[in-house]
């Protein structure tokens, strides 16, 4: 488990603080699991649409438009 997750995230994505502080929100404080989608895309060619970075990427699109 890692319990610091707020400075784990910042590590790979350090713009995430400031666009979640925007809104109010707040990352939760530990993870326990992270779950591997090679399996669905190896065996059903599942591949996600959308990650994180797009969704920080779009709060960002909105902080432009504001």
């Amino acid at each position: 488990m890692i319990a610091d997750a707020p400075s784990v995230v910042a590590r790979y994505f350090p713009d995430y603080p400031a666009l979640y502080a925007k809104k109010g929100w707040t990352i939760f404080s530990s993870i326990d699991r992270v779950y591997d989608a090679s399996r669905a895309r190896d065996r059903l060619g599942f591949v996600c649409k959308t990650s994180f970075a797009d969704v920080l990427a779009g709060l960002e699109a909105e902080e432009g438009l504001a």
